[in-house]
């Protein structure tokens, strides 16, 4: 199974540029005009998630969609330290480096942990950084309750997860990945393949496993990053497909009893990919977000 990028792929890659920050190289796409909103990608995939989404926000917002390192376009250096703590210093660099320091934040997945680590830097004036809103996709903030894919749990696991890694294959990426969506006959063949070529991208099987670790640090920083985004009050919002078999629904209902100021969106018949699955319903809760915060409300 060929991993080459398709043509759309090239398109893609060709929109945005690459900065070096961090000591590595960072994928990344600016588009739009209004205030910044920076989206955080999820695992194992790529900014790529949020294509759908983008033109949808660009005329309200200035987008930044970037690949977390090792993810995507981005560089994926088998020795490089992937915890989540050193993911949030490579936003920090990237940012500074595009002169963002005020926007909104939309997360997804992996992606809300980096968001958690994010809010503890603010709660703990150890970033100059400044939160306007903050709104979470579906993601497996509390382990207890998260339901990852064979293939991610064999991933995570120490010294296994390497060897799956080099084993990977498309037909078991192929048979294991669309159970994420609610609907997965509504994606074409070529969504998958493109899904598939960007993870393995740059050499991508050899810090497949060295990534999956973020789920092993969820439990080793769970107070790090819960307590903060329990007690957090800026404007937060969930957007959450129902039917998401990995980030179950439930997560989202407790995440709300531990904090009385998330607003919650349920989206009906999506999965763990709402950007991908509803990109138009995504799109108006993100609208209508900024419409509260102008008017002051929560």
């Amino acid at each position: 199974m060929t991993t080459e990028l398709t043509e759309e792929l090239h398109t893609w890659m060709a929109s945005g540029r690459t900065a070096s920050v961090d000591d590595t190289h960072v994928w990344y796409r600016v588009e739009g005009k209004g205030p910044w909103l920076v989206c955080f990608h999820g695992f194992p995939t790529s900014s790529w998630d949020w294509h759908r989404l983008l033109p949808l926000l660009t005329p309200h917002f200035r987008v930044l969609v970037f690949d977390f390192p090792g993810y995507g376009l981005s560089e994926k250096a088998p020795e490089r330290d992937y915890s989540l703590l050193r993911q949030m210093d490579a936003v920090e660099a990237l940012l500074q480096l595009l002169g963002i320091s005020e926007f909104d934040l939309l997360a997804h997945d992996m992606g809300a942990s980096v968001a958690c680590e994010l809010l503890y830097r603010l709660q703990e004036s150890q970033t100059a950084l400044h939160l306007r809103s903050l709104t979470l996709l579906n993601a497996g903030i509390y382990m207890d309750m998260h339901q990852p894919l064979l293939t991610q749990r064999l991933l995570r696991t120490p010294v296994l997860g390497e060897v799956v890694a080099r084993l990977s294959s498309y037909r078991v990426f192929r048979h294991q990945y669309p159970q994420v969506y609610a609907l997965p006959g509504s994606f074409d063949e070529q969504h998958y393949r493109q899904q598939w070529s960007l993870m393995l991208n740059n050499n991508g099987r050899q810090t497949l496993a060295k990534i999956a670790v973020y789920m092993r640090e969820r439990r080793r920083y769970g107070r790090r990053w819960l307590q903060p985004l329990h007690h957090a009050r800026l404007p937060l919002k969930l957007i959450w497909g129902r039917l998401d078999p990995i980030a179950v629904y439930a997560i989202a209902k407790k995440l709300c009893e531990h904090n009385s100021h998330i607003h919650l969106e349920t989206l009906d018949n999506v999965g763990h990919y709402p950007q991908l699955e509803a990109a138009d319903r995504i799109a108006v809760g993100i609208l209508r977000s900024g419409i509260d915060r102008q008017t002051g409300t929560a």
